[in-house]
């Protein structure tokens, strides 16, 4: 019943007091959460790419399931401070440390806060390189400001579009 409850999505809290646990920790050691509720929860999830635009995947498309086991690898494998790397793990990246300049960095609204601030600290290296002369050091960080921007607002539309 318990594994049944949260794969169903009941919260822990009410299924902690239907049992009588004292302890969510009590309720989490008999949990078990299966690969296709947290494929549902993926697939619902918000993901943008560094143009700012809502990226999908077809669960019932010809390559679902490889997409699937694709994503969550990399997941597992090449978690980013502020979103998610969507190379497969066996290509070599060709951006060398620049996710957010990389045509398959995803990102959702559960990064904004690291978003932000790491809009903001681009933002200050951009304006010192400017005003010590430092004109590749600022122009390489542009684009990340760019696409920073773009992530940002393209999380911010999709989200007032869910909403309404």
């Amino acid at each position: 019943m318990l594994s049944t409850s949260f794969n169903r999505d009941v919260p822990q809290e009410v299924v902690r007091v239907l049992l009588d646990h004292d302890s969510h920790k009590m309720t989490s050691h008999y949990a078990k959460i299966t690969d296709q509720t947290v494929r549902r929860h993926w697939e619902q999830a918000t993901k943008v790419n560094t143009n700012g635009e809502r990226v999908t995947l077809d669960p019932d498309g010809p390559l679902g399931q490889a997409q699937w086991a694709k994503t969550r690898y990399g997941l597992a494998t090449q978690t980013l401070p502020h979103g998610y790397c969507g190379l497969p793990v066996q290509k070599s990246c060709p951006h060398a440390n620049a996710c957010l300049t990389c045509p398959v960095f995803l990102t959702g609204p559960e990064f904004l806060p690291e978003l932000r601030e790491h809009r903001s600290r681009t933002l200050t290296l951009i304006q010192d390189a400017e005003h010590a002369g430092r004109a590749r050091i600022a122009e390489m960080n542009r684009q990340v400001l760019t696409n920073l921007d773009r992530m940002i607002d393209g999380i911010g539309q999709t989200e007032a579009a869910d909403a309404s």
